[in-house]
């Protein structure tokens, strides 16, 4: 479910009052803390700060007062992801007894790091007066253990299960909650010392308690105060809780995605800008050790998400061929068994969304899990195919050739609503998502006259998805010598190569539409949907340049990035959801579209806008969008205030475009990597490339810009590759 979605139930909250565009977050595994940039989620808030596991909030109110006040922001910091840092200073200060403390004369340094299940907290406390102050320190905690989906305001439940008052016991505070989905949740602080005394109230819809410490500070003296939060969620009808996953260790943190290509370049910006992304891919893994997944979002998309997870691993597979290996196996383990309308499944379907908490477990929502994506089961078969060209893995091809066969009959079944060899979608459920490509919120497919499109619908780059899921999976029937199947595949997906050009082209406005409604009638919106369509090869090569070149218009393209409908069309909003936004990963699949149809001088263009775009975001980061006004309008961009941050697939989103300005085609099944028309950006001057997996081999490349040509030369090869410089950018 998407943030401009119509509400299940009720919206509670504005979205303005859960603008989250200045958080601070860190994260390991499951375990993720969203503050404020003082470190605090404040009692009451309707941001979605706060402290979460498995799509519950297990503190929703976590925050430090300094004689009753709130302290003042020196620096906040979370550079190593799972640890935060605060530096704070005091306000002007009153004492009960009448003394005065100046503002900035005490310091608080506040430290928070996640070990499995638990977050760590020091606070310490620095006097720089001349005199001793005594103070009141308190820590203002409340637990609401509510849903996701309950903090987002989407859903409102007016049954609940049992709040426990909260219990405090030698320094041991508790707050529990006894779900209806026969879980018991519990958040534990463990304070050292001891705090002066611990005040609690509930039952309450949401318990609170305050520790309250008393402290003396010398001059030039500090003193250290120390918690320990500890979450678990056990069936009530366990003999015993879970045991406690072990905790990792701080080179655990710090190790890189597996087998993991490694990317330097000329320019220490963009060596910044990359090292971010990669440290966020590393902290949205979740799930577990053994079955790991790239969590689509933070705070509101935590957990799997197929299509997310699965783009994430098609822009990064060049870079970390395990990542899309594991997102495969767990996605097939999840693949549609049966036909149940309420969750939008059907057999062979991969799925859309995996949620973990209470209204999940009830069914109170249709999430858990949730199969109502179009486009994700032709993604999977994309992936398992583009795997095998950068790995030549052909165990794991027949390891999922059962799962390959059950997507394959989906597309006949259920993909093909009306036989007619397009793919189209319809929600079944009466809570389900109404638009389930990728622009998924409820206004995203619309006509040029404002009205909104009526399903079946067809999307344009489904289409284009299919036509390449058909050819890469005739591939890998060739690779298990299945060659009558194989040739059968092909020869549909040219038939679809010219039908579909027939069906999406407008020759007024020589482009594709974004889709086919109810009655096969084109739905006349200009948008950046036929960028994939390049990408996939779908897209005749008379129509590429004609197609890459509409894309690059500045109806379209903002200066910072390529928005995702045309500022002339009706239903234009730069704020819209997906209704004239930025999204960095469209810019990646549509730059990757550019490097196809050989237009690297629009793709310089787009990767210079994204470049420049991401030095305006907190520390170098791309969230999930922004907004779309021209960059001529302001010469910054626009922040979209409910955007997470960070994203999965806008980390990865550098990955796709280095790939299209490097030209990397593995080969491996040949044991060759391909280099199609290097062409670096302005802004590069050199990029290396050392450790890239092609099969069981490496290679070490440099690239070199001279003038306006790029130069390519092999630094190392080790095992059993060649590299071959083609015309070219073809992965087929």
């Amino acid at each position: 479910m998407r943030e401009s979605e119509p509400p299940l139930l009720q919206l509670d909250a504005p979205p303005s009052a859960r603008d989250i565009r200045d958080a601070t977050l860190i994260k390991e595994r499951d375990v993720f803390l969203l503050t404020d940039l003082e470190g605090n989620a404040p009692l009451g808030n309707t941001n979605g700060f706060g402290l979460y596991l498995r799509d519950t909030r297990f503190l929703s109110g976590y925050e430090l007062a300094i004689a009753g006040l709130r302290p003042t922001i020196l620096l906040s910091s979370t550079r190593s992801q799972f640890m935060s840092a605060q530096v704070l200073t005091n306000p002007n200060l009153v004492l009960p007894d009448g003394q005065r403390v100046a503002e900035q004369t005490l310091q608080v340094r506040r430290y928070r790091v996640v070990r499995g299940q638990e977050i760590a907290e020091s606070l310490t406390f620095q006097n720089f007066n001349s005199f001793a102050v005594e103070l009141e320190i308190a820590l203002h905690l409340a637990a609401d253990f509510a849903d996701i989906f309950e903090v987002r305001g989407i859903v409102r439940v007016d049954e609940r299960g049992v709040m426990h008052p909260p219990r405090y016991e030698g320094a041991v505070l508790e707050f529990r909650y006894a779900g209806r989905d026969q879980r018991m949740r519990s958040t534990t602080i463990r304070f050292e010392p001891e705090p002066t005394r611990c005040t609690t109230s509930g039952p309450t819809a949401v318990p609170t308690a305050t520790a309250s410490y008393r402290i003396r500070l010398e001059p030039g003296g500090s003193q250290r105060l120390s918690s320990t939060v500890r979450l678990a969620e056990i069936s009530v009808d366990a003999d015993a809780p879970e045991p406690p996953r072990p905790a990792p260790t701080l080179a655990g943190y710090k190790q890189p995605l597996a087998d993991e290509a490694a990317v330097v370049t000329d320019n220490e910006l963009f060596n910044a800008i990359l090292a971010q992304s990669r440290l966020d891919l590393r902290l949205l893994l979740g799930g577990s050790i053994e079955e790991p997944f790239v969590c689509a979002g933070i705070p509101w998309y935590a957990t799997l998400f197929g299509r997310d997870c699965l783009i994430t691993a098609l822009l990064d597979l060049w870079r970390s061929p395990s990542l899309a290996k594991s997102t495969l196996r767990l996605l097939a383990k999840l693949q549609g068994k049966a036909d149940d309308p309420e969750r939008d499944e059907e057999p062979g379907k991969i799925l859309h969304e995996m949620r973990r908490g209470e209204l999940a477990r009830l069914g109170a929502i249709p999430f858990g899990p949730y199969y109502g994506t179009i486009d994700a089961t032709l993604l999977w078969i994309l992936l398992l195919a583009a795997h095998y060209r950068a790995t030549a893995d052909l165990a794991l091809v027949r390891e999922l050739g059962p799962n390959l066969e059950r997507a394959l009959a989906w597309i006949d079944a259920a993909g093909d609503l009306d036989g007619d060899g397009f793919v189209e979608y319809r929600c079944r459920s009466p809570n389900g998502l109404v638009n389930q490509g990728w622009k998924d919120s409820w206004d995203g497919i619309v006509h040029a006259d404002g009205r909104l499109a009526e399903p079946p619908i067809a999307l344009v780059e489904v289409q284009a998805y299919l036509y390449a899921a058909l050819r890469g999976a005739a591939m890998l029937l060739d690779a298990l010598s299945q060659f009558d199947r194989a040739r059968t595949l092909r020869t549909r997906s040219q038939h679809l190569r010219a039908r579909f050009d027939t069906a999406f082209w407008m020759p007024d406005d020589e482009f594709y539409a974004v889709a086919l409604d109810r009655g096969k009638q084109q739905v006349r919106t200009v948008t950046s949907n036929p960028g994939h369509a390049l990408l996939m090869g779908i897209v005749p090569d008379e129509r590429r340049s004609t197609v890459a070149h509409r894309l690059m218009e500045e109806d379209l393209h903002s200066g910072f990035g390529v928005r995702t409908l045309s500022m002339r069309e009706r239903a234009y909003n730069p704020a819209g959801y997906h209704l004239g936004t930025i999204w960095p990963h469209d810019n990646a699949l549509l730059a990757l579209g550019l490097k196809r149809a050989g237009e690297e001088a629009l793709l310089h263009a787009l990767f210079a806008g994204q470049y420049d775009a991401a030095q305006h975001f907190p520390g170098l980061r791309l969230p999930e969008l922004y907004c779309g006004f021209a960059r001529t309008a302001f010469g910054v961009p626009v922040r979209y205030p409910v955007a997470c941050t960070p994203q999965a697939w806008a980390a990865a989103s550098w990955s796709g475009f280095l790939q299209a300005s490097l030209g990397l085609l593995p080969a491996a099944p040949m044991r060759e990597l391909r280099i199609a028309r290097p062409d670096l950006p302005p802004f590069l001057r050199w990029v290396e490339v050392k450790h890239l997996q092609v099969g069981d081999a490496q290679i070490d490349l440099r690239y070199q810009r001279v003038g306006d040509h790029t130069a390519v030369d092999v630094s190392a090869m080790r095992g059993d590759v060649r590299v071959a410089l083609v015309s070219g950018w073809d992965p087929d």
